[in-house]
């Protein structure tokens, strides 16, 4: 096996000074690649011979990695993160990885993406689904990608795959603020007045008294309330035979304490119950369609999303809030009574609890989604300094009596 690293000189070449090496030898072929690198200055052919050294005494590989594809590398990484994440996060990724393929191409070298071609990517980023080719993308959804973009490609770099990150230094224009309707009680309770059915109530008070999610509500079942201390638990379930499985979106299990009102639902609720349906907000027919469809996944060898136990729940809540003639000023769904549910435990509790009851698993979360200033918070203002100058010592001022004057009232119908 030929280990020198020789420095040679060409003078017919621009660059004379070369270095060459051989690779490591292969039993197969009986022989060792040949490489060299070729430098102006002699200076710079020498430090880099003992550089090269250097790594061959650290018993390096002597060969050029192999250029690894874009298509190699994503399904690579993708297997190590395949039994760490959630469903619907893999599927992100899955989407994200498509659009990479599909704008660089399978077979792109990986190192060879360069900042600037990443930004052109994002820049020109185009939807893949059929029939919505020519649709423009949100700046929401390009910061999504942008950001699985980065996790992706710093895993590259922390493989040593590439030196740098491309996606690092790329920018999106700045995101405006999607602005949601804060429910009032007063809208909640005129709400549940127009809702025909027991159960849809018992949805709504989930998710306005208790920080539910649609995916988590339609997930409970009655061994997931404890009626005697007034609480629900939210916790991965793992499947059965007859039972799809339940993922909590940030892996956190928690108790959360239900109101009277809640419960007073939930109790009416259980004593309407079909009996052998385990599922809190399910009757007996929905029930056989989850059943059927669980076992049609299982076949099928498709993975169960929380989402797959009910479709057009939207549609029937819009039809309720129109009829009981709310006008919404921003984005109104089911997922906005947690965000009314966040809002009024945000106004009354320290942030860790708010977040632990929400179910955050960082609270900048908490802070940046569930804090909307609104009338209320601009009112209390205006008197915290109408109270400062009438008093005219700042040592001595207390929010007690205006906090109690314009805190607005969390108590719902039934408490």
């Amino acid at each position: 096996m030929i280990t020198k690293i020789g420095v040679y000189r060409d003078p017919r070449k621009k660059k004379p000074w070369i270095v060459r090496w051989f690779g490591d030898y292969n039993p197969a072929t009986g022989k060792q690649k040949r490489y060299s690198k070729a430098f102006v200055l002699k200076r710079q052919a020498e430090t880099f011979q003992l550089q090269k050294a250097g790594d061959f005494n650290q018993r390096l590989n002597r060969d050029k990695p192999e250029k690894l594809t874009l298509k190699s590398f994503c399904r690579q990484w993708f297997k190590t993160r395949k039994s760490q994440l959630r469903i619907s996060t893999l599927k992100g990724y899955r989407k994200t990885i498509e659009s990479l393929c599909s704008y660089f191409g399978e077979n792109k070298v990986l190192s060879e993406i360069t900042p600037q071609m990443a930004a052109c990517f994002i820049a020109e980023l185009k939807r893949l689904q059929k029939g919505k080719e020519n649709k423009p993308l949100s700046n929401w959804t390009r910061k999504g990608v942008l950001r699985d973009c980065r996790i992706i490609f710093t895993a590259a770099v922390r493989w040593e795959v590439i030196a740098k990150n491309p996606f690092k230094d790329v920018t999106i224009p700045k995101l405006a603020t999607r602005r949601w309707h804060y429910l009032k009680p007063d809208e909640y309770n005129k709400l549940l007045e127009v809702t025909p059915t027991l159960r849809r109530k018992a949805l709504y008070a989930l998710a306005y008294t208790a920080g539910l999610r649609l995916g988590e509500a339609l997930s409970l079942t009655w061994g997931d309330i404890d009626f005697d201390t007034s609480e629900v638990m939210i916790e991965n379930r793992l499947a059965t035979a007859t039972l799809p499985p339940f993922h909590i979106k940030d892996s956190e299990a928690r108790r959360i304490p239900l109101p009277k009102h809640t419960l007073d639902i939930l109790t009416q609720l259980h004593t309407e119950a079909a009996e052998g349906v385990p599922f809190v907000l399910l009757d007996q027919q929905h029930y056989q369609t989850v059943v059927a469809k669980w076992q049609r996944f299982q076949n099928q060898g498709r993975e169960w999303q929380n989402s797959d136990m009910e479709n057009n729940t939207l549609n029937n809540f819009k039809r309720y809030i129109k009829w009981a003639g709310i006008e919404p000023r921003g984005t109104l769904s089911i997922h906005t009574l947690r965000k009314c549910c966040g809002q009024n435990w945000a106004n009354h509790l320290p942030p860790n609890v708010t977040k632990e009851l929400m179910g955050h698993s960082n609270i900048a979360t908490t802070m940046k989604y569930y804090a909307q200033v609104d009338k209320h918070h601009r009112m209390k203002a205006a008197a915290v300094i109408d109270e400062l100058v009438s008093k005219g010592n700042a040592a001595e001022f207390s929010t007690s009596e205006t906090d109690a004057k314009m805190t607005p009232t969390a108590n719902l119908r039934s408490n």
